[in-house]
């Protein structure tokens, strides 16, 4: 076997290792649950897009999660894993009202997706559940 050989063989055997699928690593945050339920004008929404925002330096996550609400209006936050909840912290909530098809779009036209706009905040706190109830939305935007 030539060097050139030898050389590509150990090049493609340490891609093939690194590629491998083991262990993801430890989780930086310990996620506590969130869930809610998004009404608009009244009535439990589907397909509305719920981001999460951090909303002050001393939230642990520093992007935005997203989650979808289901038939019922319901949503769970995820860190991790479906349902898994948010790190200890403060965040802001913006809303997407989905139509989905070829092309999807907000049917609330942006209105409530500002996180700067938001008036929907949530605290978490270190291993305590939150259950932030009812969020009622209006297809006309806030008020």
């Amino acid at each position: 076997m030539s060097i050139v050989t030898r050389c590509l063989s150990v090049i493609i055997m340490l891609l093939l290792i690194g590629c491998g699928s083991g262990p993801r690593g430890e989780r930086l945050f310990e996620p506590n649950p969130v869930t809610g339920v998004v009404h608009i004008d009244g009535q439990p929404a589907q397909y509305v897009q719920v981001d999460c925002y951090p909303a002050s330096e001393s939230t642990a996550i520093k992007y935005k999660l997203s989650t979808m609400t289901n038939q019922d209006g319901r949503f769970e936050l995820t860190t991790y894993e479906s349902g898994d909840g948010l790190p200890e912290g403060t965040y802001k909530l913006t809303f997407q009202w989905l139509e989905i098809g070829l092309v999807s779009y907000d049917k609330f036209e942006g209105a409530y997706a500002d996180p700067e706009k938001s008036q929907n905040t949530i605290t978490v706190v270190k291993g305590e559940s939150s259950d932030l109830g009812i969020i009622e939305l209006s297809s006309s935007g806030p008020s």
